[in-house]
């Protein structure tokens, strides 16, 4: 649905560079849903703060790209994960968009051209990429400072927006302090965009990064008709790894001219050590498969990550580290040997399948040792809070009500 009623752009002209803008920067005829065109329209306008949840792949990111490049000054964009923030970064780079991103990850001699850049009378840079780390950084302070007094900033965009809440499936601290940055700007306009969002959060996000009411709010429904979802019992099967694979190749079937699979998948695994073996139990049944966690060299992930992307090994097997922000289209199907810790967590993951609205499946392997272990570990977090500060915030407790219904989700019938 979309809380907010557009108001007819095409006298001003704005239709015209937008369309133009959409074809000639971005390459195409026209926007993917009337959603997404209606978000683009209120930011580019920016008379408003924005609010935009939509699912993984309906094209969040265009939202606010194509402002900015329409924009005079610069826009900046932040993101939680250094490999997210560079994954968008070559993205616009292939679209001779002028982009940068500032990480701690940069050394001083690679900052200079881009501080430099930004400190000069007419930036060059359109999209200046940072982490909330960044954002808080007093390092970085000057140069906020500098662009909001020249009048250059044009938009503040805040992505993965959920990890402000502590409902969320994803919190991260860091991301509070953006209200902080937001309230030293307050005539920037500012979006906020997520894949996934309860109402809770929704209005945590809206207070937390103290989005200016009335926020323009776009939103679409959760259901995806292309996703088929099922729950096998794993103490059910008699060799649940041999159910895998059937699944794994029914799923897969199609093959290309080249006698490859035309598509690939993601299996998704609570422990490293779970990853390695699976991967190893899936080649030995005829699928190859390689595992992807954090206990690899940098090196030997990314290796990994793009032998997946252009299907050399059609299945990983990975922590759920892996996955955000990878923009694959053709993903048939996500499995999950371990219960997801939250119906959120589980939407945002099963998610990225099926991007390209072809046929693609959801399987969660479920056992009640596996929800006895989760179940454990949460409730050990919490008596360590409960410890810690003598009381458990009405979030703390949301981390097992969340669990709670995962578990619901997979026992009930139908």
């Amino acid at each position: 649905y979309c809380t907010y009623t557009m108001n007819n752009y095409t006298s001003s002209g704005l239709d015209g560079k937008v369309q133009k803008t959409l074809k000639k920067v971005f390459g195409f005829d026209s926007f993917k849903t009337s959603l997404q065109e209606s978000a683009t329209m209120a930011v580019v306008k920016g008379e408003n703060d924005v609010f935009v949840c939509m699912p993984t792949g309906a094209g969040k990111s265009l939202c606010y790209q194509l402002p900015a490049v329409l924009a005079v000054g610069i826009t900046i964009v932040i993101s939680p994960l250094i490999a997210l923030i560079q994954d968008q970064v070559d993205h616009l780079l292939a679209l001779k968009v002028k982009v940068c991103s500032l990480s701690s990850k940069l050394s001083t001699q690679e900052r200079k051209p881009i501080l430099a850049d930004l400190a000069s009378e007419k930036p060059r840079v359109k999209l200046l990429y940072i982490t909330p780390e960044m954002a808080a950084a007093s390092s970085f302070q000057p140069t906020l400072n500098s662009l909001v007094s020249r009048n250059i900033l044009s938009y503040l965009i805040i992505d993965e927006a959920h990890c402000v809440s502590q409902w969320g499936h994803d919190f991260r601290p860091d991301y509070l302090r953006l209200g902080i940055l937001r309230s030293r700007i307050p005539n920037t306009p500012c979006v906020a965009l997520t894949a996934t969002a309860t109402k809770q959060v929704q209005d945590d996000i809206v207070v937390s990064l103290k989005l200016k009411q009335p926020v323009a709010t776009f939103k679409t429904p959760c259901f995806r008709s292309n996703l088929f979802y099922d729950v096998q019992f794993k103490e059910l099967l008699t060799d649940p790894y041999v159910n895998l694979k059937d699944f794994c190749l029914k799923a897969l079937e199609e093959k290309n001219a080249q006698g490859v699979y035309a598509g690939c998948g993601i299996v998704y695994c609570r422990m490293r050590e779970v990853c390695e073996q699976l991967a190893v139990e899936l080649s030995y049944r005829g699928v190859k498969a390689k595992a992807y966690h954090a206990g690899l060299k940098a090196a030997e992930r990314t290796s990994i990550q793009n032998e997946w992307m252009e299907e050399k090994v059609p299945v990983i097997v990975a922590t759920i580290s892996f996955g955000m922000g990878v923009d694959k289209a053709n993903v048939r199907f996500v499995a999950h040997w371990n219960i997801a810790k939250s119906m959120a967590g589980y939407y945002q993951e099963s998610g990225r399948a099926g991007r390209d609205g072809k046929k693609s499946f959801c399987r969660l392997y479920y056992s009640r040792n596996d929800r006895d272990q989760v179940s454990f570990l949460i409730k050990k977090e919490l008596s360590k809070l409960q410890e810690k500060r003598g009381t458990l915030k009405e979030s703390d407790k949301a981390t097992l009500s969340s669990f709670d219904a995962m578990v619901n989700f997979c026992e009930a019938l139908g």
